[in-house]
């Protein structure tokens, strides 16, 4: 993957990384067919009720759409506010340890993946606002009412209404990703932490117990087992680190059984 980190941290550089589909055209997505399908049956009935309303109707038609594109936008900067709290928790989930274990393991993308997701949504959202402004101030202004201008604005915030909705509720289960990655790695830590622990352990039992003989072979021969023992763990309390010095400690009773 080269290197996991990315000096341009634009959406174009990220979306490149992490080698993202477009989601709001990849029909293979829950999220996009049943939008779709939302939003056509939502267009027909829309088509159905401009055809058989007269005049005073469709006004009154269009001061509701005018209430129902405002509130909703409205609850899309709630929406927002509530996507960008929930990728700044998650991404203070993840420690560096963690991160860093996922990087040695070449892993690092798929962390990327879960959390652009979130800038996805973050993005859309913000355009969608945009359009929903743009729409209200069309229908405000004193433009002649245009029946198929009026079904495509009315398609395609549907579209994106709905499209929000689902992908935003998917991305609970990308939670539980994180969550997941998240303790894999965590736990793939603290056994790499233990085996070098241990490894270190044994590098300094044997250190200590070449340095015993050693010593006892100097001053005489022919000691007893009390005398080694008893040397033993004064040099492994002079010699070992404190953090060792138990588990040496009780490394040498095991092997030499005192």
């Amino acid at each position: 993957m080269g290197s996991p980190f990315i000096k341009n941290f634009n959406y174009n550089a990220l979306k490149k990384e992490v080698q993202a589909k477009n989601y709001v055209f990849d029909y293979k997505k829950f999220e996009v067919y049943f939008s779709t399908i939302i939003a056509t049956i939502l267009s027909l009935l829309l088509y159905i009720i401009v055809v058989f309303s007269n005049h005073a109707q469709l006004i009154n038609l269009l001061n509701k759409s005018q209430g129902i594109i405002l509130n909703t936008t409205f609850g899309l900067l709630g929406l927002l506010g509530f996507i960008i709290s929930g990728l700044a928790i998650i991404s203070g989930t993840i420690s560096n340890k963690v991160t860093s274990e996922m990087i040695k393991v070449d892993a690092f993308r798929p962390l990327l993946s879960i959390l652009f997701s979130f800038y996805f949504l973050g993005r859309f959202i913000g355009v969608t606002i945009c359009f929903y402004i743009f729409t209200y101030f069309v229908i405000v202004l004193p433009f002649e009412f245009h029946l198929v201008s009026y079904l495509v604005l009315s398609w395609l915030l549907t579209y994106c209404l709905f499209f929000t909705i689902f992908f935003a509720v998917s991305l609970l289960g990308t939670c539980i990703n994180v969550f997941q990655l998240s303790f894999l790695y965590s736990s793939t830590s603290s056994t790499n932490y233990n085996i070098s622990s241990t490894d270190a352990i044994e590098e300094h039992f044997k250190d200590v117990r070449i340095n015993t003989l050693t010593a006892i072979l100097i001053n005489k021969v022919g000691v007893t087992k009390e005398e080694f023992t008893d040397k033993l763990v004064a040099l492994i309390n002079e010699d070992c680190p404190d953090e060792y010095k138990e588990e040496v400690i009780k490394k040498a009773k095991e092997y030499y059984k005192f």
